[in-house]
């Protein structure tokens, strides 16, 4: 009787403590529950979250349970979405399990916006475990899959007032390629068209070291920035706001959404200052109160923006890295370096190189598949000259002294874009150089041709040259006819 009296207690015990776990939770602060939930995500349990690897689904799973527990409802079936990258991936690269996205829906109420869509977005792997150490990712990206948990709750809680949709995205596979947030955008198909803001909320767990709350895109969303300005001021949030997304070195998972129909994109960040893509970006290194301010600021703007009968419209601006087709016409500054040499035409001996560097203006006019590309350069090349006033090979060839030419060069360019945005490109022209310290002996203006192929990342582009001078440096057509080749590299920067 007395063992049967223990185990009667013992269970009315796991029964009063499964009822009141919840209770519990629900008395807990906001800053303790995100305590709770980044420390559980940031792990070593989870062995740095890595896409397809057990952690990973530990890691969906809390989170799916987090919202489960909110009240949220699936966007369709069990809210999980399996898919596959976009390319083939390498085990080295991510695990061999499934890759889900979780998409959970809070509907508006009003006849007519509820068919509108506000997404926010967090992505919950990392990179896992790499030279026997777990990179845990606290920052990176714990810290905005926490945060959108605890948005999801204060929406949640305001349910009744939406006139919006809202839809609360957990990606996978962010940091091999955002193929999680592609996967999406796929996914919806025609319902992207519904999509008329998505914010990102990627690395927000250092507030105080970053002093501010950056927002990259506030000029996709037409009286977007008024409005976070706004609020920033109501709650004393100092913000960075930018107008679009300018780094080429990051990218976040808004990119699928912007240049899928262009649509208006929120990157929500602190910045890099934690320790990013490295073992120490742990738990215990988080700001969780500016978390939790965080956590308040990003909840009324979507709020705001979900309640309020004013039409969110794009701005008809798009961040140039976001850009699926280029402009009409581009302009900004050019600068490189490369390799120049005489080249002796109807000899096999091209001579020695020297080095070459221009800066100056690139400027193209484009047309879907062709870009009239048109460049105004500063250009000095040291040269090595040759001793022309003798008459034997080694004369020529031997002799040689440096010999510095400055010009103004300008070539002229047809490019093929192999892809709508100008990513990659071929092309070839003709160009004309205005020799600075040309004298008597020299020909003032030098016609040439070149050929070019340079790809671009962004505002940013790439390019090798090879060009070939025709007209011979030399007015005497008693001396050996000489001419020039360069190679050139070359960085450019369209405004």
């Amino acid at each position: 009787m007395k063992h049967g009296h223990i185990l009667h207690r013992i269970i009315i015990a796991a029964l009063l403590a499964t009822v009141c776990v919840p209770a519990v939770n629900a008395q807990q602060t906001r800053q303790q529950r995100l305590r709770q939930h980044l420390y559980y995500l940031a792990s070593d349990s989870l062995e740095g979250r890595l896409a397809g690897s057990e952690g990973g689904a530990k890691a969906r799973q809390y989170v799916l349970n987090q919202y489960k527990e909110i009240g949220l409802k699936p966007y369709s079936g069990d809210g999980l979405f399996t898919f596959k990258p976009a390319k083939a991936m390498t085990s080295v690269m991510m695990g061999k399990g499934d890759l889900k996205n979780i998409l959970m829906m809070i509907p508006g109420n009003d006849p007519q916006l509820k068919n509108e869509y506000i997404v926010l977005g967090a992505h919950y792997d990392h990179v896992g475990v790499k030279g026997g150490k777990v990179y845990n990712g606290a920052d990176d990206n714990a810290s905005g899959s926490t945060a959108l948990i605890e948005i999801a709750r204060e929406l949640y809680a305001h349910r009744s007032e939406l006139k919006r949709s809202i839809i609360i995205a957990a990606f996978d596979a962010e940091e091999e390629g955002l193929f999680g947030s592609k996967a999406m955008v796929t996914m919806l198909d025609t319902n992207i068209d519904k999509v008329k803001v998505m914010m990102s909320i990627d690395m927000v767990g250092w507030l105080s070291a970053n002093d501010a709350l950056i927002i990259e895109g506030s000029s996709t969303l037409s009286g977007g920035k008024e409005a976070m300005v706004k609020l920033a001021d109501e709650q004393g949030m100092r913000l960075k706001l930018k107008g679009f997304e300018h780094s080429i070195m990051t990218a976040t998972d808004t990119e699928p959404f912007a240049k899928q129909g262009q649509r208006p994109t929120l990157a929500v960040t602190t910045g890099l200052k934690s320790p990013y893509h490295k073992p120490e970006d742990d738990a215990d290194l988080i700001d969780y109160e500016g978390l939790d301010r965080i956590c308040t600021y990003i909840s009324e703007l979507t709020l705001r923006w979900a309640t309020d009968q004013t039409p969110l419209e794009p701005s008809g601006k798009v961040a140039p890295k976001h850009r699926i087709q280029l402009r009409p016409f581009e302009i900004g500054p050019i600068v490189g370096f490369g390799s120049a040499g005489f080249r002796y035409p109807g000899s096999a001996f091209y001579g020695k190189t020297g080095l070459e560097g221009h800066i100056g203006i690139d400027s193209r006019f484009n047309f879907k598949k062709l870009s009239l590309q048109t460049e105004a350069l500063f250009n000095i090349a040291r040269m090595p000259k040759p001793n022309l006033d003798g008459t034997t090979v080694n004369d020529i060839f031997d002799d040689y002294t440096k010999e510095t030419h400055s010009s103004v060069f300008v070539p002229v360019s047809l490019l093929w874009n192999v892809t709508p945005s100008g990513d990659l490109y071929l092309g070839a022209g003709a160009n004309l150089r205005f020799m600075l310290n040309h004298t008597d002996i020299y020909n003032a203006n030098l016609w040439g041709v070149h050929w070019t192929l340079g790809f671009r990342m962004g505002q940013i582009g790439f390019s090798a040259m090879v060009l070939h001078q025709l007209t011979p440096y030399y007015k005497d057509a008693s001396k050996p006819k000489v001419t020039s080749i360069q190679s050139w590299f070359t960085i450019s920067y369209m405004l």
